[in-house]
């Protein structure tokens, strides 16, 4: 499995994750950020369920009509709200394999866009 971090002078911290079909598959509509959690601020991240939601949310940018407004569910390793994913995943014709990059634009706004796999 494809995991990567890197400093980027153009934002303040991204990573990258391949996507499985696990990832792709209804319900579930994720990926996880395992890999570059610790990057996050602390109060963004928060706890298994809504009642344990972090202190702060963060805007992100997936591509679609509107940013997404959330927390990161920290004991997953993922974002809470995920209905944007199923979306993301869809408008951009994800398949296992795919690259999501996550980059922070500034803090507590964060950019979420997929690279294609050379390997089809």
């Amino acid at each position: 499995m494809h995991k990567r971090v890197s400093e980027n002078a153009m934002s303040g911290m991204w990573g990258e994750v391949e996507i499985t079909q696990g990832n792709l598959n209804p319900p579930n509509n994720h990926f996880y950020m395992r890999g570059f959690l610790h990057r996050f601020p602390a109060d963004l991240i928060g706890g298994s369920n809504r009642s344990k939601a972090a202190v702060r949310s963060a805007l992100v940018d997936w591509g679609g009509p509107s940013p997404v407004e959330t927390d990161i569910d920290g004991t997953k390793a993922f974002f809470r709200k995920r209905a944007w994913v199923r979306r993301f995943f869809a408008a951009n014709d994800a398949v296992a394999g795919d690259i999501v990059r996550v980059e922070e634009t500034s803090p507590y706004r964060y950019r979420v866009r997929l690279l294609k796999s050379h390997r089809r």
